[in-house]
């Protein structure tokens, strides 16, 4: 990876390891939203269900965590715990068990391992100049196992998004059937009817920045909250989202 020299905020280069994986890390840790936890809005309620009915937990067994463990792929770098998705895949049957004891455990108590919580960030140039710090993106290297706990979660979610109707019919990102391509050929149907009816079409494109670092999070608690996704399933994620760490590194050298 090439990086530097870059310029400091003082302008002045920056370009040895060290001094590059520090500053990488105060800007990338310089984007995330400051939330306002006083002044937090109450989400509209969307979940029109039963109580019973709500998403307060997930019931997670042996051949769960054995399917996504093998489809772990073997080319996806370790996070902070150095536990490589090679080495889990090919141990998969000893680590079944354990690891449904420790995904259980995480569950019913709220509680997260550190390793979970911290990244390894990687700077991956996007455009521009390349002496810019605001011109790279984050690429975080997380734990496999933590992985494998975020996505049986995702499972659950989305098939109870999905059961209920708690999505619009708009939205394709992230969901089973549909992608980038089924919501372009929705918007050409759109437009290609208004203009055979000899309508004008206006149309206004929208990119948030770092979207997703930004994402603020008693709000991102507030609408799980109101699509029904509550007790021990919205304490996890919440103390997932916590005390979260993270450093830079850049040719062998680590931020602190």
């Amino acid at each position: 990876m090439k990086v530097g020299p870059l310029l400091a905020n003082t302008g002045q280069p920056v370009d040895t390891p060290q001094e590059l994986a520090e500053e990488f890390n105060e800007y990338f840790s310089s984007v995330f939203t400051k939330e306002d936890t006083a002044n937090v809005p109450t989400a509209k309620p969307i979940f029109t269900g039963s109580e019973a009915e709500t998403l307060t937990t997930l019931d997670i067994n042996d051949d769960m965590i054995r399917k996504k463990l093998s489809l772990l792929r073997s080319d996806k770098s370790p996070g902070n715990d150095a536990l490589s998705s090679r080495l889990l895949r090919e141990i998969q049957e000893e680590l079944v068990h354990p690891l449904r004891i420790l995904f259980t455990k995480s569950l019913r108590n709220g509680l997260i391992p550190e390793d979970w919580r911290t990244a390894n960030v990687t700077p991956i140039f996007k455009k521009g100049s390349r002496n810019q710090v605001d011109n790279y993106r984050p690429v975080s290297l997380t734990s496999q196992v933590s992985k494998i706990m975020e996505s049986l979660i995702r499972d659950a979610i989305v098939s109870h998004l999905e059961q209920f109707k708690l999505l619009c019919a708009s939205q394709h990102g992230f969901r089973s059937g549909n992608s980038f391509l089924s919501n372009l050929l929705t918007f050409l149907d759109e437009v290609t009817r208004s203009v055979d009816e000899g309508h004008s079409v206006d149309v206004i494109y929208l990119d948030f920045a770092k979207a997703f670092d930004k994402v603020p999070h008693q709000r991102l608690l507030e609408k799980l909250h109101s699509h029904g996704i509550r007790g021990d399933l919205q304490n996890w994620i919440a103390a997932w989202l916590g005390n979260r760490k993270q450093r830079v590194c850049v040719r062998g050298c680590a931020s602190g």
